[in-house]
């Protein structure tokens, strides 16, 4: 039995509380960058390692070493071995779960091997306890065809020209959702954070609000940030890389790059707007 997560603190946790199989994250984060159409996972790997290389300051053989323990774990399976999809509310989990369903759906494994367990909350859960997810386990599902259909139509949009994407998600969200709810909010939640350059995403959006109300340490910033997304998705490591992109709009009282630092940098460091920043705030700039 292999489980695929969102990462290594849910896998961590799965074992944690006693749920048995082999783990494995699926190690990307698809609402950064540009997605592949690809379904073959050696080259849907190869098409994201630069990006993400590049985005989150990562050397690049870090990358590849990741995608391809995820690469070779799933390779590496029988068609009847069975996997475990474990999908949460949040966007990065709705999209990887789309990504995955279509690798699933043009590999040799057979369908029944498949089985979702449908969360309400993270992993780790933050409302919910062992005993509750341990519960959401034993109602693991084999996805019928309204599901593939629901979830590869999303895909097909999702890998659009950049020119379509936009219109195409938008048509989805009159779909039926009610074998995947979660996935229409991930769907609106998308088409927030990736609007038509060069506008601001609702995340930059967010951090010029609260910065305009009075300069905070960045960990504040986050935290306040996270406290505005009705399902949190983001984690710290994209938080700071957005925030490293608005230094135009932001001043940080460090030149140093926020990215990988100790916990005690982010308490120490503060950020406010900058002129530009703040003529944004009130209309009177705009974002380049």
């Amino acid at each position: 039995m292999l489980h695929i997560t969102n990462g290594d603190s849910a896998n961590s946790y799965l074992k944690k509380i006693g749920i048995e199989g082999q783990f494995q994250a699926w190690q990307d984060v698809l609402h950064h960058g540009p997605i592949t159409a690809q379904t073959n996972l050696k080259k849907i790997s190869e098409y994201r390692s630069e990006f993400l290389a590049d985005f989150f300051y990562i050397a690049l053989s870090d990358v590849k070493v990741k995608f391809k323990q995820r690469d070779d774990a799933l390779l590496a399976l029988e068609p009847t071995d069975e996997i475990i999809l474990w999908l949460t509310p949040e966007l990065f989990d709705c999209l990887i779960g789309l990504q995955f369903l279509a690798w699933f759906k043009n590999s040799d494994m057979e369908q029944q091997s498949l089985k979702i367990v449908m969360l309400p909350d993270h992993l780790p859960p933050r409302e919910h306890n062992a005993e509750h997810i341990q519960r959401y386990f034993q109602t693991r599902f084999t996805p019928e065809k309204t599901f593939y259909e629901l979830s590869n139509k999303v895909w097909q949009a999702l890998i659009s020209d950049e020119q379509l994407q936009s219109t195409k998600l938008k048509h989805c969200l009159d779909l039926e959702f009610k074998y995947w709810p979660s996935l229409k909010l991930a769907i609106t939640r998308f088409l927030e954070e990736t609007p038509p350059k060069p506008e601001l995403s609702r995340t930059q959006w967010q951090i010029l609000d609260i910065l305009s109300v009075k300069p905070l340490t960045l960990a504040q910033l986050f935290g306040e940030n996270q406290q505005l997304e009705e399902i949190p998705f983001m984690g710290d490591l994209s938080f700071w890389s957005i925030l490293e992109l608005m230094r135009e709009l932001v001043d940080i009282d460090t030149q140093e790059c926020i990215l990988h630092q100790d916990l005690m940098f982010y308490h120490l460091h503060q950020v406010s707007l900058s002129e530009k920043g703040k003529k944004v705030i009130t209309g009177d700039g705009f974002f380049s």
